[in-house]
């Protein structure tokens, strides 16, 4: 029996032709470990193959003290089935706690639902909770938990502190024992053709791009030692995996000790690729090492090809610095990829085409595009709202992501959903005829940007 339950309620239902990067939930791994080094028992459930209805029967046969349920924004629905699930078979003798980026970004989503919200990092916060709990102590007067009071108010308690570098340094990596390797090792093996998986090098970023949430780490930066990073790796490759999923929000931050972390790669003889987040300012010496260590694609986060746009969102870097940080890395044969936005607020059409027409001078070997969403907590957000492009009331009932590819368009923006869907259909019609036609992609590629401007300067 576990003290504590945590389920991760992703379920994957996608169309079975589709190649999508599933993971096992690696935050909750980490949670757990830390709490077995405490003396707590805790039991992982990922929906992701299993359903919802699964982790529900599951939760009730281990007759937990606590139960956490984690939500992101494509989650929602998941995260809420099972807590009404939850609450329906148990009432209120166990603790139903959400967490995760959206309950700490819009906690008033999840109340009553759920006894509290959890904000931000969790492992010292479930320490304390389950320790209260032990005890027959009341808890909701922790830091970082939110609650509905009995005349329905929302009280929100100070945040604790992040676990000091010193404490992350001593902590145990995340227990991959209770994750689904039975379900995402022959899935990546079908879809891709070999078997990859999440390893945490770092946590936060220390940038402060107005669209982006940080909910969880805010704008920190702290390191694992290389040896915890070296352990974690070597755990994932005897569990099956040939492949790595750096998941830092940006591997190459402090590129000093990326650079000592594939020498320890190379130094024990280890041979995976992997894949990492990256950002375009670094030193581009950094990119030999990281291709002769296994690194396979850098995934970038470009944006926009407008400096206007980057500059509203608080980007620090150009268009040039971006072609050069880019065309470096594919020189010494990392296959660059890049995110971009369409209908950030304030774009203009010429500058939505900026980014049409920049794409194609980049070496790419994989594109993604999206609308831009004004998540909760960010600046961003903040903004819209000022400018009453969004209430805080309509954000919360808004229609959101409900799975890959389901990219709507939430709040009053300058231009249509239809128009920014051209865009960015268009984006990816180019890239992908460049890509995998040759000459004739070639061809064809400039005459989908020249109709894609006329139809864009068309429409609303």
């Amino acid at each position: 029996m576990a003290d504590l339950v945590l389920i991760y309620p992703y379920v994957h239902r996608e169309n079975p032709r589709r190649n999508l990067w599933l993971f096992p939930p690696l935050g909750q791994g980490f949670i757990a470990s830390y709490l077995q080094s405490k003396g707590f028992s805790v039991r992982l459930l990922d929906c992701t193959f299993k359903g919802t209805d699964w982790a529900v029967e599951e939760a009730m046969r281990e007759n937990p003290k606590a139960i956490g349920v984690y939500c992101m924004v494509t989650m929602r629905e998941d995260a809420e089935y099972i807590g009404h699930q939850l609450r329906a078979k148990l009432g209120n003798a166990v603790p139903l706690i959400a967490g995760g980026p959206m309950p700490s970004g819009n906690p008033k989503l999840f109340l009553p639902l759920f006894d509290s919200v959890m904000q931000g990092e969790g492992e010292q916060v479930w320490e304390k909770l389950l320790a209260r709990l032990q005890a027959n102590q009341p808890y909701n007067n922790l830091e970082s938990l939110c609650y509905k009071d009995e005349q329905g108010k929302i009280v929100q308690n100070p945040r604790l502190p992040l676990m000091p570098k010193d404490l992350l340094e001593q902590v145990p990596m995340p227990d991959r024992s209770q994750f689904d390797h039975q379900g995402y090792l022959p899935y990546w093996e079908k879809h891709f053709g070999y078997k990859q998986t999440t390893v945490f090098t770092a946590r936060g970023c220390p940038y402060g791009c107005e669209y982006c949430d940080q909910p969880i780490f805010g704008a920190t930066y702290r390191e694992h030692t290389v040896e915890q990073v070296m352990t974690d790796i070597e755990q994932a490759l005897a569990d099956g995996y040939n492949r790595i999923w750096f998941a830092d929000d940006i591997f190459m931050l402090n590129w000093q000790r990326s650079l000592k972390i594939c020498d320890e790669i190379l130094a024990r003889g280890l041979k995976f690729k992997w894949d990492c987040l990256g950002r375009v300012d670094v030193n581009p010496k950094v990119f030999t090492k990281m291709a002769e260590a296994g690194c396979d694609r850098i995934f970038f986060g470009v944006e926009s090809g407008s400096m206007r746009v980057l500059k509203q969102m608080g980007k620090k870097f150009t268009p040039e610095k971006v072609h050069q940080a880019i065309h470096a890395a594919q020189q010494v044969g990392i296959k660059p990829a890049a995110f971009f936005q369409i209908g950030y607020p304030g774009e203009t059409t010429s500058e939505m085409l900026d980014t049409l027409r920049f794409i194609p001078t980049l070496p790419l070997d994989y594109l993604s595009f999206t609308i831009t969403y004004p998540l909760p907590g960010t600046a961003l957000f903040d903004r819209v709202v000022a400018e009453g492009k969004l209430t805080e009331a309509e954000a919360d009932e808004r229609p959101e992501w409900k799975r890959a590819g389901h990219n709507v368009l939430t709040y009053k923006a300058d231009h249509s959903q239809v128009k920014l869907r051209t865009a960015i259909y268009a984006g990816r019609a180019r890239f992908l005829a460049e890509k995998h036609l040759g000459v004739v992609g070639k061809t064809l590629g400039p005459l989908i940007t020249q109709a894609a401007t006329v139809t864009l300067q068309r429409l609303s």
